[in-house]
Order: C-alpha cells, then structure tokens, then sequence
C-alpha cells in the first residue's frame, strides 16, 4: 500500500519544488514587466545614487523600445511625454518607466502602473518628448561638476523625470527658458532634499532661488 503512493509523493513534492522557478521564468519573459537593466551596481540598498546617471544612456534606447511596445499595445497612437528612471521593487539594476499620451483615448497611460488616466489638454499641447538628444551623461557631469557627489542618494520618493517644458505646462522653476528637455533630480544632502533641473543638451542647472 505504502509502495504505490510512493510516486505520488514523489511527483507532489517536484511539483512544489518546481513550480516558484517557472513562476519566476513567466514573470521574467513577461512582457509588460518594466524594462530593467541587469547591472548589480545600481540600487543594491534600493536607492539611485548620482554615480547611476553615468551609465544610463547605454540603455536608454532599449529601455524605450520596450516601453513603446507596451504603450502601443494599450494604444497604437501613445506617444512618449514623459520618462523616468528609478530603482525596481526588490531587485538591482535601473527600471525605465514612461507616460504616454494618446490622442484617439484623450488619455495618459503609465507604463509601469498600467494606470490610464484622462486628459483634458488639447492635442496640440501636450508636450510630447523626443529623447533624441537627451544625454543623462551630459547630466551626470553637471551634477559633478556643481558640487554634487557622486555617492549623493536620491530622494527615496522620488525617480529621475525627463520631460520637455511648455508654455501650457512648465517642468522647472521660471528661469528656466520653456521649449527645452529637462531632467529632474531630487538629492539628498546632509538631510536636506534639494531639487535640481538641468538642461538635458547643454547641462545648465536651475534650481528654485529660495532653496538656497
């Protein structure tokens, strides 16, 4: 009696073993899942660092393949409006996440949420954005050279945002000139959160002149 429910044991306990690792194999060929580079020096304690803008733009280009491949599957006019860089739930490596807008949906979408929500802008002033000519390398050395450290955290609440600014929706404090790509960081230091804006071309930084 013992000897024939032996295999079914047997085959019961496989099955437990086995199923987390398939689980893990679907999850990681998902699709939808949030591009995230494979590099185990970013966000090992779960925070970007400023050192994490220098590698970046090397995966920029696939990071937004896969994020216009979901976009498009919830609409195929979504355009790019803005992106971020961030650290992923419990794993190493830079998570590339997007928001889109569609015109036919009058609606944004989040890459990384799946969350849709309504628009009200007219078509013709939504800020989309175009990354041709972002370079966060160019960001990176800003940062260093205005005195920022390289070891310097990132608000924990906060990601990397590049979004181009617009008379109908301002990214960055007034002096910064409108119709230019900008990339917001917010850095930690000495316990103070300061909020900085730099030219995604030419580097120039602004800041808001009350934060000192």
């Amino acid at each position: 009696m013992f000897g024939s429910k032996t295999p079914h044991v047997i085959t019961c306990v496989l099955l437990l073993f086995l199923l987390p690792l398939t689980s893990g194999l679907a999850s990681a060929q998902d699709p939808s899942s949030p591009p995230i580079t494979d590099d185990a020096s970013s966000c090992a304690d779960g925070r970007l660092r400023i050192r994490d803008l220098s590698g970046a733009d090397a995966h920029l280009a696939e990071g937004l393949q896969k994020l216009e491949e979901r976009a498009r599957t919830w609409q195929q006019d979504a355009r790019l409006v803005e992106l971020r860089l961030s650290c992923p739930l419990l794993k190493m490596g830079v998570q590339w996440e997007g928001t889109f807008f569609s015109e036919t949906a009058q609606a944004t979408f989040a890459t990384d949420t799946g969350g849709i929500e309504p628009s009200e802008l007219a078509p013709s002033d939504v800020p989309y954005l175009d990354v041709s000519n972002v370079s966060l390398q160019v960001v990176h050395r800003s940062l260093l050279r205005a005195g920022y450290s390289d070891e310097l955290k990132l608000a924990a609440a906060s990601s990397v945002t590049v979004r181009l600014s617009t008379d109908q929706m301002s990214f960055g404090p007034p002096t910064a000139p409108r119709g230019v790509v900008y990339v917001h960081v917010a850095v930690e230091e000495r316990g103070v959160i300061k909020d900085v804006w730099i030219n995604a071309q030419d580097g120039t930084i602004y800041r808001y002149d009350l934060e000192g």
